[in-house]
């Protein structure tokens, strides 16, 4: 391993690309995505009340690749009693806490340096692993290593002194590109961009996965920044690191690119899936339980579980505003007719929603 290395600026030397080495699959990638889009649009289910779910589920893909030992049951969990000691837990709730800072952000600025910094501070909050700095680009020199016991050397960034250009540079293309490139090949070029920079001590990888559905939510490719591809990358890591080493040593970026966007199409398929299975579901389940409650009420309490399948009656009433009482009979009744399951303690009990933890695990 020769120093660290010196990443070129953006827009890319139009020589390392060649958009017929990928034109079937970025039409590909491109239809499934604009589907995905109208079947989040058409979802009888209104997308804010089974986004947030979804977005958990990406965190933890997300912070898996990083090494981070957690459950998607564990980590809805702990939405309900959160467990400010387990660290893995922690940094999945901080993932998906930035993602809604991220969007939050994006709704009234464009892209900046202080949104990196705003998302890096958020994944940092509280008791994990942490970085000396927080919220701000590297002064020091970082290296990427394996992800096992040899923690052996695989990359070694730019150095801390071009971190400050380089990412002013991919500020800037990102939201004045002049390449004739589609959003989506654009998305693929900022993302590795991003990871070879490496601007920050620690969090990059999850930062830049990050901003793979900010830029598209950005580009008004998708109306809310939902596409989550971490899963994919997770069952794809090794080719998908070794992808990224040979855009920087080898300036294969057909490659790299490429492989993105078969991803993209796999990862909407399997969204696609998931939320028909969703919408099947709900409108099941929401009949069944108007039939059983004969209120306009069960409805909220239906939606809610869409955002919190696992769940406890105080945290139903402080999200419905219905009286504890009612929760409690709407609860039983829909753990009678085994739409719910509960542990049955005498006090503060959790209700879990199998039928739908299926779908997303």
């Amino acid at each position: 391993m020769n120093g660290a290395y010196s990443a070129s600026l953006l827009p890319l030397d139009t020589s390392y690309i060649d958009q017929n080495e990928f034109f079937e699959e970025l039409i590909d990638a491109t239809a499934k995505l604009e589907v995905y889009k109208e079947k989040i649009k058409d979802s009888k289910l209104d997308s804010s009340w089974f986004m947030p779910t979804l977005q958990q589920k990406e965190a933890l893909a997300s912070s898996a690749l990083e090494g981070t030992q957690a459950t998607l049951d564990g980590v809805l969990i702990n939405q309900v009693s959160p467990n400010e000691k387990d660290k893995n837990l922690n940094e999945v709730r901080n993932y998906y806490l930035a993602t809604v800072k991220g969007y939050d952000f994006l709704q009234r600025h464009d892209f900046s340096n202080e949104f990196f910094y705003k998302m890096h501070e958020a994944l940092m909050e509280g008791n994990v692993r942490k970085p000396k700095d927080v919220g701000v680009f590297r002064t020091e020199q970082n290296y990427i290593g394996k992800n096992d016991s040899t923690h052996a050397i695989t990359f070694i960034p730019p150095v801390p002194e071009d971190v400050h250009g380089l990412m002013d540079n991919l500020v800037e293309y990102i939201n004045k590109p002049t390449d004739k490139f589609r959003p989506l090949v654009r998305t693929a070029i900022i993302h590795a961009q991003f990871e070879t920079i490496h601007p920050f001590m620690d969090g990059n990888g999850r930062v830049g996965r990050m901003l793979i559905p900010m830029y598209l939510f950005f580009q008004k490719q998708i109306e809310l920044p939902c596409f989550f591809i971490s899963e994919a990358l997770e069952r794809d890591k090794m080719r998908y690191y070794s992808l990224l080493n040979d855009i920087r040593y080898k300036n294969a970026w057909n490659e790299w690119i490429k492989f993105f966007l078969v991803t993209v199409t796999k990862q909407c398929d399997k969204y696609i899936n998931i939320i028909s299975s969703i919408n099947d579901l709900y409108d099941r389940h929401l009949n069944i339980a108007r039939d059983l409650a004969r209120s306009s009420n069960i409805v909220d309490v239906i939606n809610t579980l869409y955002q919190y399948p696992i769940i406890t009656a105080k945290q139903l009433e402080q999200n419905t505003e219905i009286p504890l009482t009612s929760i409690n009979r709407y609860l039983n009744t829909l753990v009678e007719n085994k739409i719910l399951y509960t542990d049955k303690r005498s006090r503060n009990r959790t209700y879990y929603y199998y039928d739908l933890l299926d779908i997303l695990r």
